[in-house]
């Protein structure tokens, strides 16, 4: 298990630099943690970050994820804007323009193996109907009804909590399992981008998902086989009663984490996060196979 850790910066914090250590400080006091030890700094709200602070990182290779209040991402901050390793990018563009619906088969494959996995249930059929679609439409059809099932089942898996759970929705999550589900996917698409980003793949231009606005499609293809890993991993948090309802506040229709219980939400996620990254470098390496 990797020692690094994620730092989180709340509010108005300032970060600085302190030697090869970052400094964080608020109103309640300050924390220190050897650069070499980080694997990311996540700013949740206004932090104040120095010149010093982000030429420390950028140097380490440390990337920094800006959310909002409610754990949207605004943005990030990357060590590298794009890899040297063009041979990949122009596999990934002659696929996209010769293959798409082979590729984007492979993501829907690979998920429907994940919740196969870590949910028990024959989805023979559904493999089936993969390897005859004619479309994209259809195969978002396919993984749709895959998912509900997966979500059916995780409903049973934590009937016993707290918190209630009818099923998924978003945009915006209507309970505080939903706000849960969406934060963690947010996060996995936000440790993918750096990898895609590494490994020279234009994260703009994807198979399954289609972009919109400044989304980076192509990693909501890379973590589409890595949600059912995190849901599945929810469950035990959810079960334990370590998020309860007085974590999350509502907003218009929407449930959302609270900022004091954010840092709780991060510790539970640093716990999974080497599996959710080692599910990433599978999920590129079975896209990339399919490309070629």
């Amino acid at each position: 298990m990797s020692h690094r850790r994620f730092l989180v910066a709340f509010g108005r914090a300032n970060v600085n630099k302190k030697g090869e250590r970052l400094r964080v400080s608020n109103g309640s006091g300050s924390t220190e943690v050897p650069v070499r030890y980080l694997e990311a700094l996540v700013c949740v709200g206004s932090a104040n970050m120095s010149a010093e602070a982000i030429n420390l990182l950028t140097l380490n290779r440390v990337p920094v994820y800006f959310m909002s209040k409610f754990g949207t991402l605004k943005g990030s901050l990357l060590p590298q804007t794009i890899s040297s390793r063009n041979k990949n990018r122009l596999n990934q563009y002659g696929a996209f323009k010769n293959k798409r619906l082979k590729v984007a088969c492979r993501i829907v494959i690979e998920k429907i193996l994940s919740v196969e996995r870590l949910y028990e249930l024959n989805l023979s059929a559904a493999k089936r109907r993969v390897s005859k679609a004619r479309s994209i439409e259809e195969l978002m059809g396919i993984e749709g009804e895959v998912s509900r099932k997966m979500f059916d089942k995780f409903r049973e898996n934590i009937a016993g909590s707290s918190l209630d759970f009818k099923g998924r929705s978003y945009r915006p999550p209507t309970d505080p399992v939903n706000a849960l589900l969406s934060l963690s996917y947010t996060l996995a698409y936000s440790l993918a981008l750096p990898l895609v980003l590494f490994l020279g793949y234009d994260p703009y231009i994807s198979f399954l998902h289609s972009k919109r606005g400044t989304h980076a499609s192509f990693c909501s293809d890379v973590i589409e086989p890595v949600r059912p890993i995190i849901t599945k991993r929810l469950e035990e948090p959810i079960n334990l009663k370590t998020f309860s309802e007085k974590d999350f506040l509502k907003s218009g229709k929407g449930f959302y984490l609270k900022k004091d219980s954010y840092n709780k939400f991060l510790n539970w996620f640093e716990g999974i996060k080497d599996e959710v990254l080692e599910g990433i470098k599978a999920s590129l390496v079975g896209i990339g196979d399919s490309m070629r």
